[in-house]
């Protein structure tokens, strides 16, 4: 078992007794990093947990299975949320909910796990899918400018929605079906959107509001295809 997270069992079970596997799916990660990689063989290590974890990204292991990232994002400043403070933020899409667990059993990802165990303090990742009433979105991308990324996470898609009250370009909108690792919380919706540096900087003026419940970030996107994803034309939706 990790020890950045646990395992929702329930959760991952009930992918293998759905009778259409069903997807494709978006994983969300929040993502804490330690301060200096901890590796659980007693090595000694200097790098970073960013770093640590940067050296276990599993790139060939989610091409194996069909999924691919479509965001890597640096969290620059917390707006909500409870006191875990988030580092960075992504997302690897998958083909089906089960790949996620084939990727995890495959033995090169088990060999490369140990950095992420290293470097991550505590995740949560969600299984997140398109929601399905909203408009195709313009294809913008974070990392193609010089825009940042607002994602709010909510308990309740009834949360009031920060990007209504400014300019932004909503570049997604996801409903989170549940959490597959993390803690006890569960999630109801993820919101995307771009803004630009002035609103960010508006934004984080007003400091961190305490919530043990919701988070809401903004993030600098090294890699931003969150729009470009939904309107692939191999997307299936159920």
């Amino acid at each position: 078992m990790p020890r950045y997270g646990a395992l929702n069992d329930t959760y991952v079970a009930s992918w293998f007794e759905r009778e259409e596997p069903g997807g494709p799916m978006w994983a969300l990660n929040l993502m804490k990093y330690r301060a200096v990689a901890d590796y659980g063989d007693g090595r000694t290590s200097t790098l970073t947990g960013v770093e640590a974890d940067d050296v276990y990204a599993p790139h060939e292991q989610l091409k194996a299975v069909g999924a691919r990232i479509i965001l890597i994002a640096p969290v620059v400043h917390q707006l909500l949320g409870d006191d875990t403070e988030w580092d960075r933020i992504a997302i690897a899409q998958y083909p089906y909910r089960a790949a996620i667990a084939e990727m995890t059993m495959r033995e090169d990802f088990q060999e490369s796990h140990v950095h992420k165990d290293a470097g991550m303090e505590f995740t949560i990742v969600m299984a997140t899918f398109p929601a399905e009433d909203d408009p195709i979105p313009p294809q913008a991308s974070g990392a193609d400018s010089d825009q940042l990324l607002l994602l709010q996470v909510v308990a309740d898609a009834s949360y009031p929605d920060l990007a209504e009250a400014i300019e932004s370009t909503r570049i997604g909108r996801f409903w989170v079906e549940d959490r597959f690792l993390g803690d006890h919380r569960t999630f109801a919706e993820a919101r995307f959107d771009l803004i630009s540096p002035a609103t960010a900087q508006e934004l984080a003026a007003g400091g961190t509001t305490h919530d043990e419940a919701n988070y809401a970030v903004i993030a600098d996107p090294l890699l931003d295809d969150v729009a470009r994803s939904l309107t692939d034309p191999t997307r299936v939706l159920f």
